[in-house]
């Protein structure tokens, strides 16, 4: 056996035993090193006796006992602050805000019907109009406050969320004023009484919760745990299921559901820190709640606990819960394209834009008169139950009564005039049904496009119940003894309700975890079976005809997204990568002169990398390079020559103060005491020599102008720092007219030089695809890896590029046409042809050289050639 192994089994009388002959202090030392051997045995894997040996010793006389103590116990707390504390943190924040914002929406919600009770008492009229001022004018504020604060709150948010869970960025999503907008403006809303939901709006809350947070601890700089990218991808994700279980308290639906709803591909390594983050939320959101309304009979009660017996349904009605799935599917690819169609119809039909003249209150306001005279309670919305809210609505869907028939399982009075026309009872619970379905189907597609924060999830569930409630009277109806006669089970209306408001919602969203929500919402696991089954149903008859609602409204809005690829598609597999590629690709050479280069970059300023081909002819890809490494390049051994020439050093004010002001920013990032250490490190070790030699090289300039290169200029000092102590009066100075002559002369000799690759970063293996790919695999692979493009080769030779611009082309009506070959535009010029043209007139050019903006301020403008839409990928995709 390992003696090691053997000393860290050994009782502490036998340590005793074995170290009573040593003096005190070797005994007391010897046992801390036996402690430390037998922890350091403990971790994964074996070693050998002689490294376990000079680990021993390394330890022994570098670290003390308590040392290594301190060292593990900051270990213990790094992990517990940046894993359990962070995410811990992220679920509280988010609940808190999530229950101060529901108490508000209940007093406001509650305001509106008790002020109507009091106007009706004195006038029908005035109760009118007092219903109505209520959401018109709530409805105005929310835009208006969202439109003042931060426009980015206006919708659901997850479409966002999406977007930038995916790698692309988008400006003031994820800010402090968006949250505030996001708050205020959906209190407002749906205090109002707007037909949205909050799910999709906490879903952005929890997302920007968790940046601030990752922003907040970014500045540790103990650790580079928090300055990781990676890491700020799973706190969104972990803020997004905060979302969800604050809406719902179900923690363990709202991860599942903010993996479906917001990714495509998720580490399951980061699965608990979203458990542990929505079980936090949850269990705050449900104290808070049984603290505020007192009317939860604890923390276990579920949010709308239904009772349905163990046998609630039979295998005869296994049938009727897949029609309802059905129905259901239909039913939700109906209101996507609706919505959708409402979108487009809204950004371009002249008539609306004549009406409405594009003003961001009008058509806000309109729908808020709209939903007033609708669900007011003594006009139409007596016969739809207008007065009541979504809350009360779910409530009498899922409540395990019939309204059919006249038996022991009635409904109590005080639920059937919500759907019977009041008291007097004249209304049909049918007709009330379907007019709440036809209505709020409509008045929800609209609503949840305008200018509010508003989401789509509990609605969706709403009008699910709805339908599902109608089938299960219908089902009463025609058997109301059971489907099994006198002495079997009979019919459950609420669990027709439950399965459809599952199946509508997973339809629309796309999403299986409504079935854990609808679980963990009603408290109960037997309606499991039929909800599955309906869901089922519903989401494969959606998928096939429509994409989600958020993957539609970010068609809508033209996000930088590449969709999910609809199932059970030919086209998929038969449209090849050759068919979208881009053929004329703007590449380098490795016998490419500085002149050309300079041209490349400026024909094409919004390319971020370009592939880098042996020559012409054979164009064999040997790799890729950035932009900015090309600007350095050029920057380094032309432009910085032409300045150490003084022959064209002049500069205007204007690019002399930004250049100040960039430095001067990048220097205040850096910390002080480490600048200053370091400075002090290099100074004490730089000889005398190579630290005259540095100063010297420091002093050369490097100087790009902004308008001869577009893109990064990796700028390092201010140009106020000439070289040859240049005083700034000679900045200012124009140049004569012989020096530009002689400067002339010079630029094109460094212009004519080959261009030198071995000094700038080339990555030696881009992603490349082959002929015969499938826009299946292209897409499997862009989603999987994140991919912005791809460089398609043949046997080595690089025939085209594909992004992810071509890769959306091709899918724009993949539920229509399926997925269709994009046409591609005749491009004139291209990086070949371009340089081909080029010299064949280089002497021309050379007699006749086009104007570029010299150094001293004075433009002349030089066209440009247009490429049009077949470079490549967009900016933001590269």
């Amino acid at each position: 056996m390992d003696p090691l192994a053997k000393v860290s089994i050994l009782s502490p009388l036998a340590m005793l035993q074995m170290h009573h002959h040593k003096p005190k202090k070797s005994w007391i030392r010897s046992v801390m090193s036996d402690v430390k051997r037998s922890l350091l045995d403990m971790s994964p894997g074996g070693k050998t006796d002689d490294a376990d040996e000079e680990t021993d010793d390394h330890i022994e006389s570098n670290e003390t006992f308590a040392e290594f103590c301190t060292r593990q116990a900051q270990n213990v707390v790094h992990f517990l602050v940046e894993d359990w504390f962070l995410s811990a943190l992220l679920g509280i924040i988010t609940a808190v805000l999530s229950v101060g914002m529901d108490v508000a929406i209940e007093v406001l919600q509650h305001a509106h019907v008790t002020f109507y009770d009091k106007m009706l008492a004195i006038s029908t009229y005035l109760a009118f109009s007092q219903w109505v001022a209520h959401i018109v004018i709530l409805t105005m504020f929310s835009a208006i406050f969202c439109q003042i604060v931060s426009k980015q709150a206006v919708g659901s948010g997850i479409p966002e969320v999406k977007v930038i869970m995916h790698g692309f960025k988008m400006e003031n999503y994820l800010t402090t004023r968006t949250l505030v907008a996001k708050m205020v403006g959906l209190t407002l809303a749906m205090g109002g009484g707007l037909p949205i939901g909050k799910e999709g709006p906490f879903v952005h809350m929890g997302a920007i919760v968790a940046t601030l947070l990752s922003k907040i601890t970014s500045a540790c700089q103990y650790s580079a745990f928090f300055s990781n990218e990676g890491r700020e991808m799973e706190m969104l994700s972990s803020g997004c299921a905060v979302g969800i279980a604050c809406t719902f308290s179900a923690p363990i639906g709202a991860v599942l559901y903010a993996i479906e709803s917001t990714s495509k591909y998720f580490a399951v390594k980061n699965y608990w820190r979203g458990f542990l983050a929505a079980t936090c939320s949850a269990i705050v959101f449900r104290c808070a709640n049984f603290f505020v309304t007192a009317e939860q009979s604890g923390t276990i009660t579920a949010f709308y606990q239904t009772r349905f017996p163990t046998d609630c349904f039979l295998v005869e009605e296994l049938p009727i819960f897949l029609l309802l799935g059905f129905i259901s599917g239909l039913m939700g690819s109906l209101f996507i394209f609706i919505h959708r169609q409402i979108s487009i119809f809204r950004s371009k039909n002249r008539v609306y834009k004549l009406i409405f003249r594009n003003n961001f209150l009008a058509f806000t306001v309109f729908m808020a008169f709209v939903v007033g005279v609708l669900t007011f309670p003594n006009g139409l919305g007596r016969y739809f139950a207008g007065r009541l809210t979504f809350r009360e609505t779910m409530a009498d869907f899922f409540n395990n009564c019939t309204w059919a028939t006249n038996d022991s399982r009635r409904c109590p009075d005080s639920i059937l005039t919500h759907w019977t026309g009041g008291t007097e009872g004249d209304v049909s619970i049918f007709t009330s049904l379907v007019l709440y379905y036809i209505l709020y189907f409509v008045l929800v597609a609209i609503c949840i496009s305008i200018n509010v924060p508003a989401g789509v999830f509990v609605p969706s569930f709403i009008i699910g119940a709805a339908g599902g409630r109608l089938m299960g009277e219908t089902m009463v109806v025609l058997f109301p003894e059971g489907m099994r006669g006198p002495g079997g089970p009979p019919i459950h209306p609420g669990l027709y309700a439950v399965v459809g408001a599952a199946a509508y919602t997973g339809a629309v969203t796309h999403t299986l975890s409504v079935s854990v929500i609808i679980c963990e919402l009603t408290g109960q696991l037997s309606p499991i079976l039929p909800v599955l089954i309906a869901m089922l149903m519903g989401n494969a008859v959606c998928k096939f005809l429509q994409p989600s609602i958020y993957e539609s409204i970010i068609r809508v809005k033209k996000y930088p997204y590449l969709p999910d690829l609809p199932p059970s598609r030919v086209s998929v597999h038969t449209v090849k990568v050759e068919q979208l590629m881009v053929t004329d690709v703007i590449y380098i050479t490795k016998d490419m002169t500085y002149r050309e280069m300079k041209d490349i970059l400026q024909l094409a300023p919004h390319l971020r990398s370009f592939p880098i081909v042996t020559d012409h002819e054979n164009k064999i890809l040997l790799g890729s390079v950035a932009k900015r490494y090309l600007t350095m390049l050029l920057r380094r051994h032309v432009l910085v020559n032409q300045q150490d020439s003084r022959n064209i050093g002049r500069i205007t004010p204007a690019e002399i103060f930004n250049t100040i002001r960039r430095t001067s920013m990048r220097l205040s990032r850096r910390s002080p005491s480490r600048r200053s250490n370091s400075s002090q490190t290099r100074e004490n070790s730089i000889p005398e020599t190579a630290r005259s030699d540095a100063q010297s090289t420091n002093d050369q300039v490097e100087f790009v102008s902004e308008r001869t290169i577009s893109g990064n200029t990796l700028l390092s000092i201010s140009p106020l720092h000439c070289p040859n102590n240049i005083p700034l009066q000679a900045v200012f100075t124009r140049p004569s007219s012989a020096d530009l002559s002689k400067a002339e002369t010079n630029a094109d000799i460094l212009l004519n030089r080959n261009i030198d690759l071995d000094e700038i970063a080339i990555d030696a293996a881009p992603f490349q695809l082959v002929l015969g790919s499938s826009l299946y695999k292209v897409h499997t692979l862009f989603s999987l890896l994140g991919l912005s493009h791809a460089y398609v080769t043949d046997c080595g030779k690089l025939v085209g590029v594909v992004g992810l611009k071509e890769l959306r082309d091709a899918m724009a009506n993949i539920y229509v046409r399926g997925a269709v070959a994009p046409v591609k535009p005749d491009r004139k010029l291209t990086s070949g042809t371009y340089l081909d043209m080029s010299q064949m007139h280089r002497d021309k050019l050379q007699s006749n050289p086009p104007m570029t903006p010299p150094a001293n301020g004075h433009s002349i403008s030089m066209e440009s050639p247009k490429f049009g839409n077949s470079l490549t990928v967009p900016p933001m995709a590269l």
